[in-house]
């Protein structure tokens, strides 16, 4: 048990040693050292959790290392394309994945936001304003206890 103990402070340690490095070729291959030595940790240990992120972590530290060690902007803009297009497919358009452009999603979160902030004021009002809207007390509680994205 003491020698997994160990090794998740050879883990650590590593982790510790990434945020030290000014320069990004160390870096990637003290990351992948960390990557390696985590999923050997979480895996012995059966935190399962953190094996498995490392695990994913690996082989994008490995492309990244190898984009920076290749010479030359297109052989790097090649390696990305071969094995991290899904990965950064999802990540830079995810209007693909929920079927809305990025520009409704905007006004979508615009109008819940004007819609919280016009209930938070209605909540705070006065019987006189109540009575000067023409709505009653009941009515503007009510509206103002609605969720913001309930129209």
């Amino acid at each position: 048990m003491l020698w997994i103990n160990l090794l998740g402070y050879a883990a650590s340690a590593s982790v510790l040693a990434t945020f030290c490095m000014s320069s990004m070729v160390p870096l990637r291959a003290v990351a992948i050292c960390s990557n390696v030595l985590f999923a050997a940790f979480g895996a012995l240990a059966h935190i399962y959790p953190v094996f498995v992120l490392h695990a994913v972590l690996l082989p994008i530290n490995i492309v990244r290392l190898m984009q920076v060690v290749v010479s030359g902007h297109e052989a790097a803009a090649a390696v990305t394309s071969i094995t991290l297009a899904p990965l950064l497919g999802v990540i830079r358009r995810p209007e693909a994945k929920l079927g809305v452009s990025s520009q409704q999603l905007k006004t979508l979160i615009a109008e819940w936001r004007c819609r919280a902030r016009g209930r938070r004021e209605l909540s705070e009002l006065s019987a006189r304003d109540h009575q000067d809207l023409g709505i009653s007390r009941c009515d503007a509680q009510r509206e103002a206890q609605k969720p913001f994205w309930q129209a």
